[in-house]
C-alpha cells in the first residue's frame, strides 16, 4: 500500500496506490493543527478505481488506510446493522490523556461497522460522575482530555434511522501515567495521538457540505456521510441540576439560599475548581434570526432563573425566555445590596442566559433583564433575588492576613495562551510578579516575571501539567489546565519551572526536548480580579 503525498501552496494531494487491481480501500485521513481536530471518512471507490481526494492544509496530516480485497467486503459489508446485540468494546492506551476505542459486532469483523447509512454513540465519565457523549461514524476513536491514572467507564452503541441498539457492557479503563513509551506505533517512523472531540451541531449544509461544528471551528468533507450527531446535554435535561442543594449548609455551615427561581448545580467535589466554562457548557448558545423591528420590544422576558454551582459564590449564571421577536439584546442588571448601599452593574448580551461574575461571599443581589433593540429598550422582568454563599477556605489561602491585590497592568507576554482579555499583576511571596490574562474569572493563563516591566514567562511543570501552579494565584487546590501536551509537542522556549507546590522557580527552556510541560490556561478556583 503505497501515498503519493504532493503538497503545493495551500493544498495537499494525496493518491493512495492500490497494491493491485482486485483491492478497494477504505480508512480515513485525520488532520490536526492549533486549532482543528477534523476526521475525514475515505469511503470505498466504485469498481475498484484508485482514490484521489484534495484538503486544505493544515500543519500536520496523519494517513489511516487499509486495503481490503472485493470478496472480503462482499462477504462482511451485507448492509444490514446489528441492533440487537450489543457491541464488543476494546479500549487502549494512547497516553496518559488520551485512550484509543474501537468497536464491532464481533471482534474478527472490522468492516462491518464502517456501512455509510450506521452511526455510534461513545459515552464515558469518571467512576460515579455524570456521562460525556460523542458521535462517531467508524468504527474507532480517539478520546482524549482525560486524566492520567484515573479510572474511567466506557460504553457504546450503534444506530440506523430512529433505532438504537443496547449500550456494549462497560468498560472500566485506568489512564496510565506519564511513561512516553507508552504511545501508539503509527500506522514505522512516526508516533502521536490524534482526536475527535464532542460535536456541538446537529445541522447537516449539503451545498456547503458542512458535517458539524467543533468547538468554535466548523467541520467541511468532501464525503457528507448521514448521520446526526447526540444531542447536546442542556442544564435543563441533565440530573446535576435540582431546585434543592445536595446539602443546605455551605462550607462555613451557613444555610444555603433556596427559592422557586434557583436552580443548584449539584456534583462538583470539594477539591475541585469552580469552572464558568464548564456551568456555561449546559447552556447552547441561541442562533439568532431575523428580527422585524418596528418598535421598540414591548414584552418583558420571562421565567428569569438563577443558576447557582454548589460551592462557587463568586458567581451566577441567568437564564429566561425570550417572548417576542423584537429583541436583539438584553441589558443585564445586578445589584449588590450591602452596608454600604447598593451597587449596579449592566453587561450586555445577544443570549437568553449569561454568567454574572466577580460576585462576593455572603452577599445579597437582585437581578433583572431589560430587553433592546435599535429603537429602544423594553420592559424589564421581574427582579429576582439571590444571596452568595461563604467563601470555602478550602480554596483560597490568605497570605500574612492581606487580601490579594490584583493591578490590572498591560504586560509583554512570551504567549501560549488560549486567554486574551484583561491582564493582571501582583507580587508574589518569593520576589517575583505574577502575570495573569483572563478567559473569564476563574480560567486565566498565569505567566511569571522578575519584573513589572520585564517580559512575563510561561510556568513549565517536571512533574504534571501545571496543576500546583495554583499557588501563585494563593490557591490550595490543585487546578484544572488546558491543552496537556508532553514537551516535545510544544514549542521550545525559554520559562519558569518547577516540579512541586512550594518549590522557587528556576529559568531555562522549556518545551521541546527538556521534558517540562506547559498549559494554555488554568481553572484554581480563585476569582480574578476578585476579592476575598
Amino acid at each position: 500500500m503505497k501515498v503519493q503525498i504532493n503538497a503545493t501552496g495551500d493544498t495537499i494531494i494525496m493518491k493512495f496506490v492500490r497494491p493491485s487491481p482486485n483491492t478497494k480501500l477504505e480508512g480515513y485521513i485525520l488532520g490536526y493543527g492549533r486549532s482543528m481536530f477534523s476526521k475525514q471518512f475515505i469511503p470505498l471507490p466504485e469498481n475498484g478505481e484508485p482514490y484521489e481526494t484534495e484538503m486544505d492544509a493544515e500543519p500536520k496530516y496523519l494517513v489511516a488506510v487499509q486495503p481490503i480485497p472485493a470478496n472480503d467486503v462482499k462477504k462482511h459489508c451485507t448492509g444490514k446493522v446489528n441492533l440487537e446485540k450489543p457491541l464488543h468494546l476494546v479500549i487502549g492506551s494512547v497516553s496518559p490523556t488520551a485512550v484509543l476505542l474501537s468497536w464491532g459486532n464481533y471482534l474478527k469483523t472490522p468492516y462491518e461497522g464502517n456501512i455509510m447509512n450506521e452511526f455510534y454513540t461513545i459515552r464515558y465519565r469518571e467512576r460515579n460522575r455524570k456521562w460525556i457523549y460523542q458521535t462517531c461514524p467508524t468504527s474507532d476513536t480517539v478520546i482524549d482530555n482525560l486524566k492520567p491514572n484515573t479510572a474511567y467507564e466506557f460504553g457504546v452503541r450503534s444506530s440506523k434511522d430512529d433505532r438504537n441498539s443496547m449500550w456494549s457492557k462497560p468498560v472500566i479503563h485506568n489512564t496510565n501515567m506519564g511513561s512516553k513509551e507508552q504511545r501508539w506505533q503509527l500506522l514505522p517512523e512516526t508516533y502521536g495521538k490524534c482526536s475527535i472531540r464532542s460535536w456541538k451541531s446537529h445541522e447537516v449544509d449539503i451545498k456547503k457540505k458542512k458535517i458539524g461544528i467543533l468547538g468554535s471551528d466548523m467541520i467541511f468533507s468532501d464525503q457528507l456521510f448521514p448521520f446526526t450527531a447526540a444531542r447536546q446535554e442542556t442544564w435543563e435535561d441533565s440530573d446535576l441540576f435540582k431546585s434543592q442543594p445536595t446539602s443546605d449548609i455551605d462550607a462555613m455551615g451557613k444555610k444555603r439560599y433556596v427559592a422557586p427561581h434557583v436552580v443548584y448545580q449539584t456534583g462538583k467535589k470539594p477539591d475541585e475548581p469552580c469552572s464558568i466554562t464548564s456551568s456555561l457548557s449546559y447552556f447552547p448558545e441561541d442562533q439568532p434570526g431575523e428580527a422585524n423591528v418596528t418598535a421598540p420590544p414591548r414584552n418583558p422576558p420571562s421565567n428569569l432563573t438563577v443558576v447557582t454551582v454548589e460551592g462557587c459564590p463568586s458567581f451566577i449564571i441567568l437564564d429566561w425566555e425570550k417572548t417576542d421577536n423584537d429583541t436583539t439584546e438584553y441589558e443585564v442588571i445586578s445589584t449588590a445590596k450591602g452596608p454600604d448601599g447598593e451597587q449596579v452593574s449592566v453587561l450586555t448580551t445577544n443570549q437568553t442566559h449569561t454568567a454574572v461574575e466577580n460576585l462576593r461571599p455572603e452577599s445579597s443581589y437582585e437581578f433583572k433583564v431589560k430587553p433592546k433593540n435599535e429603537l429602544g429598550a423594553g420592559p424589564p422582568s421581574e427582579p429576582v433575588s439571590f444571596n452568595t454563599e461563604s467563601a470555602d477556605p478550602r480554596v483560597s489561602e490568605n497570605v500574612s492576613g492581606k487580601d490579594a491585590i490584583w493591578t490590572q497592568f498591560p504586560f509583554k507576554t512570551d504567549s501560549y495562551s488560549d486567554c486574551h482579555g484583561k491582564q493582571y499583576v501582583k507580587r508574589t511571596w518569593y520576589r517575583k510578579f505574577v502575570g495573569i490574562q483572563l478567559c473569564n474569572s476563574l480560567r486565566y493563563k498565569i505567566y511569571l516575571s522578575d519584573s513589572l516591566n520585564g517580559k512575563f514567562y510561561n510556568i513549565g511543570d517536571q512533574t504534571g501539567f501545571g496543576e500546583d501552579h495554583c499557588q501563585f494565584v494563593d490557591s490550595f487546590l490543585d487546578g484544572r489546565t488546558g491543552r496537556q501536551l508532553q514537551a516535545d509537542q510544544l514549542p521550545s522556549r525559554p520559562g519558569f519551572y518547577r516540579a512541586l507546590r512550594q518549590e522557587p522557580v528556576h529559568f531555562g527552556q522549556i518545551g521541546g526536548h527538556s521534558h517540562i510541560n506547559y498549559v494554555s490556561w488554568y481553572e484554581c478556583g480563585t476569582p480574578i480580579p476578585g476579592k476575598w
